[in-house]
């Protein structure tokens, strides 16, 4: 598994099951995604104002705009590339498949080892900064 996190990987285009000259929507609410081909709207289904996505099994798959046309049940699966049995997830830090090994422990998670420790390293600066400011406006 530790080999196959930096396992080579084709071009996010093509790794799509369908590509963009076939995914024109009937409207502009409306487009296909690129891995299961299902039209999907292109933003949240969410009313407005709220802030928390619904784990409903009956929710409605829509597609972020910043998922490269990824819907959100596909987001979160996991691939086989049928010419090198390499299995990939979607990374939504990195936005592009990533080997699903890159995914380390978390193999579940939403983001690949890597972009999770880039997450981890600005999240410990801001809080350093913080404190900083804090100590500023203490001084002064």
């Amino acid at each position: 598994m530790e080999r196959m996190k930096d396992a080579p990987i084709a071009d996010f285009f093509t790794l799509v099951n369908f590509p963009a000259n076939h995914r024109e929507g009937v409207n502009a609410q409306l487009r296909s995604c690129v891995m299961c081909g299902r039209y999907c709207p292109t933003s949240s289904p969410r009313p407005s104002g709220s802030s928390t996505k619904s784990h409903h099994p009956n929710s409605v798959a829509f597609i972020p705009k910043q998922n490269k046309g990824l819907c959100t049940e596909c987001d979160v699966a996991v691939w086989v590339v049928s010419s090198t049995n390499l299995q990939i997830k979607w990374c939504k830090g990195c936005k592009n498949f990533r080997p699903w090994a890159a995914f380390g422990d978390k193999g579940h998670g939403t983001k690949c080892v890597r972009c999770r420790e880039r997450q981890r390293e600005k999240y410990a600066l801001q809080k350093e900064d913080i404190k900083k400011k804090r100590k500023e406006k203490n001084i002064v």
